[in-house]
């Protein structure tokens, strides 16, 4: 038998120690000396996902503008920093916060609702908690790894399939390696198939849609408001939505891998020339759609069937990653729920949600200075999320200037004090066109975003 239950008194039950749930609670330890929190997660570790990944992953973007507004992560800059790091990160982390005498960690543990949580190693351990001020979902924004699930299509007897961190473990090379998947995990399983030296000519990648890339060069800190303005310009000037990527792509702030071919598809995915340059090595692409059934002579797609080769290995990177849902208000009576206010930037909009929270402010002016960003899917995804991002960056300009300009994640932060004037005016006064050439390429009006300055 377990324990006997307990319960437990806070202000802030969160919901998830990944990267979104500890970047709110590490803004709210340091800027609310009383509040007290207790978090919750399936892990026995925080940083979420980061627990799950496969051992060759590595941050896709500057650690500079990841992880906690506190605490830099690594090396900081440009440097991209593995997964390992970044779990020791977040454990080190959680440390910090338990050392306050004001968090408890609840690992291992599934959350049922009501302030109702039961552990996962003894299920006759029950605690409940009442939080005075809010629930925090940091749940919300999903993310997804291979290794965690199974894969969405049929796999018959027989045939070898193994998700991107069985690629380390591999005792017996096959003759051909099958990548199945085009966001940023199959290309991180190319990339370490290339770096350990199998040649290309053994790699077949099954692509069911191209993607939109941003290049990581355009990224860096003290560059990237830079890159901003030239993202709403290239928005302002745009006639449709190809148009919006083919004149980023001249400005050089993102690739494609195929330049013969107009990618559907725009998901954050960050590369740097060299690792395009590799990944253009692979020349056997299939590009037929969604996998339906993998058998051991044939491959059935979407848009046909294809041969299997004679000793072939199957490796899964068809996880959703970051799923797409409707956004949700960020505060609602009693509870918080953590979404993207900013283009692709997670961990800067939970400690920026987190500020909002402290603020002497009614609900209905955190919503106003800030609105969701949810994670694209679709090319046709981004003016939308440009456009929003903006209006919230402006927002938070009258709103919190201060906070925003010293934030470490804040894209802004490393610009030199005139270039971040500059680059904050330019967005400003596009950001007018940028809402009238969104209208012109969806058709969509956007009453709620356009002077919506708090």
């Amino acid at each position: 038998m377990g324990s006997a239950a307990q319960h437990l008194d806070t202000d802030y039950l969160i919901l998830g120690a990944g990267a979104m749930g500890m970047a709110f609670a590490d803004v709210i330890i340091d800027e609310d000396p009383t509040a007290r929190i207790v978090i919750v997660d399936r892990h026995a570790n925080p940083g979420g996902h980061w627990n799950d990944v496969y051992p060759f992953v590595r941050l896709h973007q500057p650690a500079e503008f990841y992880g906690l507004n506190s605490t830099p992560l690594g090396n900081g800059g440009a440097d991209l920093s593995s997964g390992a790091e970044i779990v020791a990160y977040f454990r080190r982390a959680m440390d910090r916060f338990l050392a306050t005498g004001r968090v408890r960690f609840l690992p291992m543990s599934d959350y049922q609702g009501d302030g109702r949580i039961v552990s996962l190693v003894d299920p006759d351990r029950v605690t409940t908690v009442t939080a005075m001020r809010r629930v925090v979902d940091g749940t919300f924004s999903t993310v997804t790894v291979p290794s965690v699930r199974p894969p969405s299509y049929t796999v018959d007897p027989g045939v070898t399939l193994i998700p991107p961190n069985g690629l380390a473990r591999v005792a017996h090379p096959p003759q051909r390696y099958v990548v199945v998947g085009a966001g940023k995990t199959g290309m991180d399983a190319i990339l370490f198939l290339l770096d350990n030296d199998v040649a290309p000519e053994r790699i077949q990648w099954i692509v069911p849609h191209d993607a939109w890339l941003i290049d990581r060069g355009a990224m860096q800190p003290g560059i990237v408001l830079d890159t901003v303005v030239r993202m709403a310009r290239s928005l302002a000037d745009a006639t449709n939505v190809d148009d919006v990527f083919l004149r980023l792509e001249r400005d050089g702030v993102l690739f494609r891998l195929d330049t013969t071919t107009l990618p559907t598809k725009w998901r954050c995915a960050t590369v740097d020339r060299p690792e395009l340059s590799r990944l253009r090595q692979v020349h056997n692409i299939v590009r037929m759609g969604r996998v339906q059934r993998i058998g051991s002579t044939e491959m059935v797609l979407d848009g046909g069937t294809i041969e299997v080769a004679e000793d072939s290995l199957f490796i899964d990177c068809s996880a959703d990653g970051l799923a797409r849902h409707d956004p949700q208000p960020l505060f609602s009576p009693g509870r918080v729920t953590l979404q993207p206010v900013f283009i692709c930037q997670q961990t800067f909009s939970a400690a920026l949600i987190a500020h909002l929270e402290l603020l002497k402010a009614d609900d209905a002016r955190r919503n106003r200075i800030c609105v969701p960003v949810p994670h694209p899917q679709l090319k046709e995804d981004l003016p939308g999320q440009l456009v929003t991002s903006a209006q919230n960056m402006i927002n938070c300009n009258f709103a919190i200037p201060v906070w925003l300009r010293r934030s470490r994640l804040y894209l802004g932060h490393h610009s030199a004090p005139h270039k971040y004037l500059a680059g904050s005016a330019k967005i400003l006064l596009m950001q007018r066109r940028a809402v009238a050439a969104m209208n012109r390429i969806r058709n969509q009006p956007v009453a709620s975003l356009e002077g919506s300055t708090a």
